[in-house]
């Protein structure tokens, strides 16, 4: 994915898809495309979960549940 696309697929996200908001958390995840940011990865993560999405939903356990650990990893 190129800037482009990400400003597309942001307008997509900003639009209420929830399946963009999801694929905007994963370009904040990996810092590829934008910088790294976990914080606005979770806020995109949280509002496609809202929506419904699933993989989103099970994104935010393991970001806020780090079941090898059995702890809470983000708070």
């Amino acid at each position: 994915m190129n800037k482009q696309e990400f400003e597309k697929l942001l307008k997509e996200a900003e639009n209420g898809n929830a399946n963009a908001m999801y694929l905007v958390g994963i370009e904040y995840e990996l810092g590829k495309v934008v910088e790294l940011d976990l914080q606005e990865a979770a806020a995109w993560m949280s509002a496609a979960a809202e929506l419904g999405h699933e993989e989103a939903k099970a994104w935010l356990d393991d970001y806020y549940f780090d079941d090898d650990a059995n702890v809470q990893a983000h708070s």
